[in-house]
């Protein structure tokens, strides 16, 4: 269920543009009372690079992990 809902947020937000962070994600879900943990969040990431729907660039923000994400060619 969770996949589902991340792999509709990203796929909702990269057609308004390039490239979103995790903080946009996250965001978005907070904002739908859907509380997710940063792993659980990293792993439903991963998945959908696995599936090649996304690509996943990690990338140090005020010294914490933040995630670029962008859609796959």
């Amino acid at each position: 269920m969770m996949l589902t809902a991340v792999g509709n947020i990203i796929d909702m937000l990269l057609r308004r543009q390039e490239s979103i962070t995790s903080d946009d994600i996250k965001a978005l879900l907070k904002r739908a009372n859907i509380n997710i943990s940063d792993s659980d969040l990293v792993k439903i990431l991963i998945t959908l690079e696995i599936y090649k729907k996304i690509y996943v660039k990690k990338v140090k923000k005020d010294g914490r992990d933040v995630f670029q994400i962008s859609r796959r060619r």
